[in-house]
């Protein structure tokens, strides 16, 4: 296909224009409107007048049996007026690719997406509807009358270019054999909102005042209005007020205020939000509903009903309250809580502000859609963010090996990769899984391996595996690489709280140039460095004498206990055989320290452990140097091999032993050894020590950054480090108490 000439793009979007879908669009044309690098032109459904409300009303007999189909023709009401006006557009020309939000908007129209490049991004399918819609209890008819909507939405489907899924749920639902997308048709993408609050700071809210609850719905009984008030009525008038933004009236009444005026998408609901405390939908029927991101983004905490993609934008007791909104019992009970703690509800909407901010900026969104729509049109993509930034709360197949590609390109520290930092997260991890990531042309180029963890109400993101003596560091394949990621970082406004990098690190000095970030930046501990040309033996960094002691301590064991031997472990089959011993000797080691220090051989530790160097040996980049007296395991030093790089991460020592300087016998091994080995640099990694010091050459600081956006306070974050770094001080007096018991 020969290149099309260098001009703008033209795109097209489609929206039914339909409640909350409404909001979509008003909020994509404000983003869109912005951009001078593509045009977008936007149709968006209209009133279906006088014969389209005869036929799409319901037939109450046939409702109360689940029978009429009211919902299915009603959309192809909708649906014909849409396809007339989209024929009539396309026929004109111009247009490149076409964006449809969602596929009821276009039920019957498959060759009008088919005659272009067309994505289609949908937050419900006919058969997830088919079991909340209508509102009350599903009958049996309902799974058999579902049925219906397949013919008309699996051809729509199937002829998009791409489907951008808003919810797990809806994901799994178009792949299902329902309707049967290719998994590489179906990818994920959260829509979100555009709020002001993501750029501004969240209004004050007065603990002390009456709290005030907001419910937004177009109908208050289809969306758990009425089960709402009524809740409010008989528990919670006395100390709160409620506010229904809604289309239908009602009559006055102290406490309450009903705001019927209000369009989907219009400013004047984020004042509302603002002077509200607490945001309430118990609505059975919602997948993915738009207020809900709204009043998250307005730093509200929320109380809803589990259904459809609600699980995946309220985090449950961090963000809001999922109860079970059949019965109004356990809606009084959420809101009672919140109505009565301030601090709560302080505490979930900071923690509903952040993730609302990090996971669902409609901003992110459109860039996503128009680099699709671009890639889908054979069109150069659209000049903005050179690279792609994301966010995974899971890794698949895909991100794995692309992680592992990146590592090995650039050799790095291993606590990058991919076997240390998910082998930790599976079995050590607390919180949430985040990894940010930038991609360039597909191509992943950037990576940064994090968990979210909350502590005094500030949630932060951590590098995985901290804490277990290694240095951490960012995946970069280039600075322009690094400058994106820690630029994503900044828009998606995520604190971090890093511990461990090397002080020269250039994710330090990235944070550093790029403006955005408030810093503390703490020197801490030493990692000393033994540097090895080709070559080098231990007679160059050691005096004779120093080697002459080392030998005779050899000798005597061999006389008293048994011959000194060394053997290297490198296969995945040598590891586990020698597994058992190291376990036995780390178990010894442990028994006999005064202070505390973390035996990685044992429970979870050991099964984290156990499986990371698995991995390693399986790629060829494990090097465990076993030092034996009489044929018994004596000490041993875990290495991982990078880039001529050795980090030396585990060394234990039977104390039975302390006598032959073991720390001494394994590292002269290794320097003798490091030409075969092809080890240019030694590094052993955090902490001085008496037998580490004579053999160093150089070493570097490692150090602790915390780093906020500019619109998140620093105060609070290190407020959560020293509460973390009490926690490890009991930790270490638990231990010590312990040992002294015996």
């Amino acid at each position: 296909m020969s290149p099309r000439p260098a001009r703008v793009p033209h795109y097209l979007f489609v929206n039914e224009n339909i409640g909350g879908h409404r909001t979509v669009h008003r909020s994509l044309r404000s983003i869109l409107a912005e951009r001078d690098d593509v045009t977008v032109e936007f149709i968006d459904g209209e009133d279906p007048g006088l014969l389209g409300r005869i036929l799409r009303a319901p037939v109450p007999l046939l409702s109360r049996l689940d029978l009429d189909l009211q919902p299915l023709r009603g959309q192809l009401v909708h649906s014909w007026n849409m396809r007339r006006r989209v024929r009539r557009r396309l026929a004109r020309g111009g247009v490149d690719a076409m964006h449809v939000y969602t596929q009821n908007c276009l039920l019957g129209g498959a060759d009008l997406l088919r005659s272009l490049p067309s994505v289609i991004t949908t937050d419900s399918t006919g058969r997830l509807n088919a079991f909340s819609i209508p509102y009350r209890t599903p009958t049996r008819f309902t799974g058999p009358m579902s049925v219906f909507n397949l013919p008309f939405e699996r051809p729509v489907l199937d002829a998009a270019t791409k489907v951008f899924a808003c919810s797990r749920a809806v994901e799994t639902s178009l792949t299902s054999p329902d309707y049967e997308l290719p998994p590489q048709q179906v990818e994920h993408l959260e829509m979100g909102v555009h709020s002001p609050y993501f750029a501004r700071p969240l209004p004050p809210r007065d603990p002390a005042r009456r709290p005030g609850i907001v419910f937004v719905g177009t109908s208050l009984e289809r969306k758990g209005g009425t089960l709402l008030l009524d809740v409010w009525r008989n528990h919670l008038r006395d100390r709160a007020d409620l506010t229904l933004i809604t289309l239908e009236t009602l009559p006055p009444e102290e406490g309450l205020t009903v705001i019927n005026d209000l369009q989907p998408g219009e400013d004047r609901l984020w004042d509302i939000l603002a002077d509200a405390d607490i945001f309430c939908l118990p609505s059975l029927i919602d997948q993915a509903p738009n207020a809900i991101l709204e009043a998250m983004a307005a730093g509200l905490p929320v109380v809803a009903h589990p259904n459809g993609a609600i699980p995946e934008m309220v985090i449950d007791g961090e963000t809001g309250l999922l109860v079970d909104a059949h019965h109004p019992g356990p809606v009084a009970e959420a809101l009672t809580r919140l109505v009565d703690d301030p601090q709560l509800r302080a505490r979930m909407g900071a923690a509903g502000h952040r993730h609302a901010s990090a996971h669902y900026d409609m901003a992110a969104s459109a860039e996503t859609i128009l680099a699709e729509l671009a890639r889908a049109a054979d069109l150069p993509a659209a000049p903005g963010p050179a690279m792609e930034f994301s966010v995974h709360r899971e890794v698949d197949d895909e991100l794995l090996a692309q992680w592992r590609e990146l590592a090995d390109r650039c050799s790095t520290r291993f606590s990058s990769r991919p076997s240390y930092a998910l082998n930790w997260f599976r079995t050590l991890g607390k919180g949430r899984l985040s990894v940010a990531t930038v991609h360039r042309d597909g191509v992943l180029v950037a990576l940064l391996p994090l968990h979210t963890r909350s502590r005094l109400t500030v949630t932060v993101r951590r590098l995985t595996g901290h804490g277990l003596g290694t240095v951490g560091e960012a995946l970069a394949e280039d600075d322009a690489a690094l400058v994106a990621l820690v630029d994503g970082l900044n828009r998606r406004r995520l604190p971090l709280a890093l511990t461990h990098l090397p002080e020269d690190s250039p994710l330090v000095r990235a944070l550093l140039d790029h403006g955005g970030w408030t810093l503390n930046h703490q020197l801490d501990d030493v990692c000393p460095v033994t540097v090895l040309p080709p070559g080098t033996t231990a007679a160059d960094l050691r005096s004779g004498r120093s080697l002459k002691r080392l030998r005779s301590a050899r000798n005597r064991a061999g006389r008293e206990m048994g011959e000194v031997t060394f053997e290297v472990v490198q296969t995945p089959e040598d590891f586990a055989r020698v597994w058992p011993e190291m376990v036995r000797v780390a178990a010894v080691a442990e028994a006999a320290e005064k202070e505390a220090r973390l035996n990685l051989t044992a429970g979870v530790h050991g099964e984290f452990a156990r499986s990371f160097l698995s991995e390693e040996a399986d790629r060829g980049a494990l090097r465990i140097v076993l030092l034996r007296v009489g044929g018994q395991l004596a000490a041993f030093d875990v290495m991982i091999l990078s880039g001529g790089r050795a980090e030396a991460w585990l060394t234990r020592f039977d104390p039975a032993y302390r006598d032959l300087s073991v720390g001494h016998q394994l590292i002269e091994h290794t320097v003798n050894a490091s030409a075969e080995a092809g080890i240019t640099e030694f590094d052993h990694m955090i902490g001085e020590s008496d037998y580490k010091e004579p053999w160093q050459t150089q070493s570097y600081h490692v150090s602790t950054v915390v780093a906020a956006p500019w619109r998140v306070a620093l105060v609070s974050l290190l407020a959560e480090r020293a509460v973390r770094g009490l926690s490890e001080w009991a930790h270490a007096r638990a231990h010590r108490a312990r040992n002294a018991l015996g």
